[in-house]
């Protein structure tokens, strides 16, 4: 009885080894001109069903010995029936767009179906045990039988078994180089569809198959105007025992040769039963009439079944028309600069015209065809046969316009068609003010490496805050050079205010005790970034040196802070280090707020003369002691009248307010945390400031 139950689990390990045996790959694809093509086939050599649940192909990239953790599970393809096929594609929308047909897996990128052709593809089983393998593990592909870059590998008809272990031999590569010593290597880049046939091998059935592309649309021209362009479909067969003949429909031509002789029919000779997939080149016939035209292109040879491709075109009436490509900024300027804007361009062009393609400028705005000359309120451009080849057109706001902005639309028009408006917005700025100045720049040690930003300084108050704003350049990438990533909101706001600018507002607010003024995506900086401040579309000051990567630089604020120095700025577009103070790489790190960092940000301590924070229009006004040490201090003024008082935290948010009458009273300031700020009283419309430090 013991022997039955060693004969059985042998019998069991037996036919188990020959299912999982008799399921291999049969076809990589990695087309050279579409990545979004790629795909992994896979097929059943056996006589019974396999069951795929928890299979997976899984790969070695390049030349490294470990696996990749880039997987796919197999097990939504079920049982792979005996002589059937599974295919993987990398993206199954596109390649149901290019081979017509859908794939059983849409893998994503970057995986075992994603393969550029150098890379080592292995199918493993439930057990996770290696079924068949494609390649070398550890041995990168490149200049290498397993190359199959920009190109194909097919399983040849011969080589029926799995196997754990390459052999070159049996299998026929093609890629875009040459590889010696190789059994069947071919210098010979595949193009999507009609160098693939997935869902066909070789060495999957004796009867004759044949094998069309999927189906060819747009072959269209204007009406007089044909044949259509060509495009292409392939056409291939195994196992045949006659040429194929490719039959085009009504309407449509096809031919073997790109620009060569178009007929109704072509054939395509077997050579020992196989024809390699071939394009069949089709188009539009001339001659037609204003309409839509579809057909099937059909294929016949003895044995097998019509294969037919879809084929549809569209016939349009020669009317006059022109298009118009245009994508167009601000056109800005200051007006100290007693020039034009900068040139902006767009494109156009036309067919059929009758009359000439004219470019009209709205007011305060000129053209011209040609860069640096010649600008007028319109352009006219005159027809060859009717035709306006593509056609740069320059644009620009007029010098010598008064501060203000300008917009309008520029008109392009011909006889017989109707008018494009292309919308237009500009500025002529007026003298800089210089109101703000950047007084700090922090990369904190929270998660993601926040908080992160700009702390800005308000030098002289501002009717309209949106007049400025900050951009980012990343590791020397160059000055942003008028593209400004955060314009501030159209507010006001007075001298002494600090603004704060993040990326985000939790870690901030954890790390500083306070929610910053605005965030912004352009704030997410390294410390080997720089920040440009700019007002009416110009920079009035810089920190960082914006053309190069500051790495390891004295300026460098990875994990840290970099901070002004007071009375210094704004500067415009020149950083002076020495007008700077630095933690230092990973000055920011070693605690969870500011004040247990290493070395603490210096938040809102910048002060200069020229914009301080103390006024003092109340007659007699003093406020004692400053610093207040035991949450208590004392206002006074000679007036005995009602004073308004209001204390301001340093991004100019409100913190605390009262009132009272006298020449003297005690203001209690125990709900408010320790930190700097300003203080405010206004007594019979007049104002003094103050700035008050609470400890």
């Amino acid at each position: 009885m013991k022997k039955k139950y060693i004969i059985t689990l042998l019998l069991t390990l037996c036919f188990s080894v020959l299912s999982f045996g008799q399921v291999f790959i049969t076809e990589l694809a990695d087309p050279s001109n579409g990545g979004g093509a790629r795909y992994v086939e896979i097929y059943n050599a056996g006589n019974t069903s396999v069951d795929l649940t928890n299979w997976s192909l899984k790969r070695y990239t390049n030349g490294n010995s470990d696996l990749s953790t880039n997987v796919v599970d197999l097990s939504p393809i079920g049982s792979l029936a005996s002589g059937a096929f599974a295919i993987i594609a990398a993206n199954g929308t596109t390649f149901q767009t290019i081979y017509g047909v859908t794939a059983d897996i849409s893998a994503g990128t970057g995986g075992p179906a994603d393969s550029n052709g150098d890379d080592q593809i292995v199918l493993f089983d439930a057990a996770d045990i290696a079924i068949d393998i494609f390649g070398v593990p550890g041995e990168d592909g490149s200049g290498t039988c397993h190359e199959f870059e920009d190109g194909r590998a097919e399983r040849k008809a011969s080589a029926t078994v799995a196997k754990t272990v390459w052999d070159e031999a049996d299998w026929s590569v093609w890629a875009d180089s040459a590889v010696s010593g190789c059994t069947s290597h071919i210098n010979s880049p595949r193009n999507a569809p009609e160098d693939f046939d997935p869902g066909v091998w070789i060495g999957a059935a004796t009867n004759p198959i044949v094998s069309v592309g999927s189906a060819v649309s747009g072959l269209d021209y204007f009406e007089g105007n044909g044949p259509s362009l060509e495009k292409k479909f392939s056409v291939g067969g195994i196992n045949l025992t006659a040429n194929i003949d490719v039959s085009a429909p009504v309407n449509f031509e096809i031919s073997l040769i790109s620009g060569g002789t178009f007929t109704s029919v072509v054939a395509l000779t077997q050579i020992e039963g196989t024809i390699a997939s071939t394009p069949v080149y089709v188009r539009l016939k001339v001659g037609l009439g204003v309409n839509t035209y579809a057909g099937n292109a059909t294929t016949s040879s003895e044995g097998t079944d019509t294969k037919t491709v879809a084929l549809s075109g569209e016939i349009t009436a020669a009317d006059p028309q022109f298009s118009v490509t245009a994508f167009l900024d601000d056109f800005n300027y200051a007006i100290s600069a007693a020039v034009p804007s900068a040139e902006q361009t767009f494109a156009v062009e036309g067919l059929f015209l009758t009359n000439n393609l004219v470019i009209t400028a709205p007011t305060n705005y000129e053209v011209s065809l040609v860069t640096g000359s010649a600008f007028s309120a319109s352009v006219s451009i005159t027809p060859s046969s009717g035709t306006v080849v593509e056609t740069t057109i320059y644009a620009r706001l007029k010098a010598g316009l008064t501060a203000g902005n300008y917009n309008g639309n520029i008109i392009v028009s011909s006889s017989g068609v109707t008018d494009v408006s292309i919308e237009v917005n500009g500025n002529a700025f007026g003298a800089l003010t210089n109101s703000m100045v950047i007084t700090g720049v922090y990369d904190g040690s929270l998660s993601g490496g926040t908080p992160k930003g700009v702390s800005i300084f308000v030098l002289k108050d501002i009717a309209d805050l949106s007049l400025f704003g900050v951009s980012s350049v990343s590791n020397g990438g160059g000055s942003t050079a008028g593209t400004v990533e955060f314009y501030f909101p159209a507010v006001s706001v007075t001298a002494g205010t600090f603004i704060y600018v993040s990326k985000e507002v939790p870690n901030f607010t954890t790390f500083f005790g306070m929610a910053p003024t605005y965030t912004s995506g352009s704030m997410g900086i390294n410390g080997d970034d720089a920040i440009e401040l700019y007002e009416r579309g110009q920079i009035i000051d810089v920190y960082g040196d914006v053309d190069n990567d500051f790495s390891g630089e004295t300026f460098d604020y990875l994990d840290g802070w970099a901070y002004r120095k007071s009375n210094t700025g704004p500067e415009g577009t020149t950083f002076t280090s020495l007008n700077w103070t630095y933690s230092g790489v990973d000055g920011l790190e070693g605690g969870s707020d500011n004040a247990s960092a290493t070395s603490p940000f210096p938040i809102g301590t910048y002060s200069t003369a020229t914009a301080s924070v103390e006024r003092n229009g109340v007659l007699g006004f003093t406020a004692y002691p400053n610093p207040i040490i035991n949450k208590e201090f004392t206002i006074s003024s000679s007036n005995t009248g009602v004073k308004e008082i209001a204390i301001f935290n340093v991004i100019g948010k409100k913190v605390f307010a009262t009132r009272f009458s006298g020449t003297t009273a005690n203001i209690d300031v125990s709900a408010i945390s320790a930190g700097i700020y300003i203080l405010k009283v206004m007594e019979a419309g007049k104002t003094a400031t103050k700035k008050l430090v609470i400890r």
